[in-house]
């Protein structure tokens, strides 16, 4: 046993031909420690430190990570032969075969993606297809629906017969009396026609004066067509102060006066004209006003029309 070497003859290191040096010991003895290779003449030694690709995995055969080295099988004499007779193939390299091994799916390396993509690209385009083809077959059918409905009426047709203006249901018109002069009214107590006063609107502008007399009045008589409230229209006209006649509705008198003043602040005639009105009940049927000049009016006026309207009205 040599210092240096930890009492271990050269010839017990399994690993000795590594570092031994060409033309060493070894192999001018031609005896190599056990389970070394011997090294042939012109052959380079093998190297277990060779270089590979990040994640590559040497195949067993080349003593790749986690597998150890083979040794080459003998071959029989027919193998032998055999192997001698069939030509020498190139072999790809190992990373192509890895990178087909795995290539992802869909992608150039896997030729039975192909297909698989074709049919999907063609089933997304017929879907699409059959939605477009959807689509306008509603809108065609929604547009027709519209027209439709534009040349149809709104409302059922009626299956009475039509109804003329005739037929239809008319609201009656109020009533109204025709304009009547006050010079044929019954006069009485000292009413009487004149035409001294110009600017009535009475035929031949006659009108009724001489009713500044107690007792003087004016009698009205008209027929209605039912109960309820009416409206006495009156013109007169005014030259001097205010003046009011009572009126008396079929025999039953008002205690206020209908107001008759000189509303135009006039003393010509041809100004003093106006038109005043009062409210009253009357029945259906005939019924009689009188303006009579009762103790206590002013009665210094001249009548010149009248009428009646049916309502509460002012004109």
């Amino acid at each position: 046993m040599t210092a240096g070497n930890n009492g271990a003859s050269e010839n017990d290191d399994p690993f000795a031909y590594l570092y031994r040096s060409e033309g060493g010991e070894g192999e001018s003895s031609g005896v190599a420690p056990e389970g070394a290779t011997v090294a042939q003449p012109g052959v380079p030694r093998t190297s277990y430190n060779q270089v590979q690709r990040v994640g590559e995995r040497r195949p067993p055969q080349q003593g790749g990570y986690g597998y150890p080295p083979q040794q080459p099988q003998q071959q029989s004499g027919y193998d032998q032969g055999y192997a001698q007779q069939q030509p020498q193939q190139a072999q790809p390299p190992q990373y192509t075969q890895q990178q087909t091994q795995y290539a992802p799916h869909g992608g150039s390396g896997g030729g039975s993606q192909g297909p698989n993509r074709k049919g999907l690209l063609i089933g997304a385009i017929a879907v699409v297809v059959a939605v477009a083809i959807g689509i306008g077959f509603a809108m065609t059918q929604g547009g027709g629906r519209k027209d439709d409905a534009k040349d149809k009426p709104s409302t059922p047709p009626s299956s009475s017969a039509p109804v003329t203006p005739s037929q239809s249901a008319s609201v009656p018109e109020k009533f109204a009396s025709k304009v009547v002069d006050a010079a044929t009214l019954t006069l009485s107590g000292g009413a009487a026609q004149t035409t001294a006063m110009p600017g009535a609107k009475a035929a031949g502008g006659t009108s009724v004066g001489g009713l500044n007399a107690v007792g003087a009045s004016a009698t009205y008589t008209f027929d209605v067509p039912k109960d309820g409230t009416y409206t006495l229209f009156i013109s007169f006209g005014n030259v001097g102060e205010d003046a009011g006649l009572t009126l008396s509705e079929n025999g039953k008198l008002r205690t206020n006066p209908v107001n008759m003043h000189n509303y135009m602040k006039t003393t010509d005639w041809t100004k003093a004209w106006a038109t005043t009105y009062v409210w009253v009940d009357l029945k259906k049927g005939s019924n009689t006003l009188a303006l009579t000049c009762a103790p206590g009016n002013k009665c210094g006026v001249n009548l010149d029309q009248v009428w009646m309207k049916e309502g509460q009205v002012k004109k």
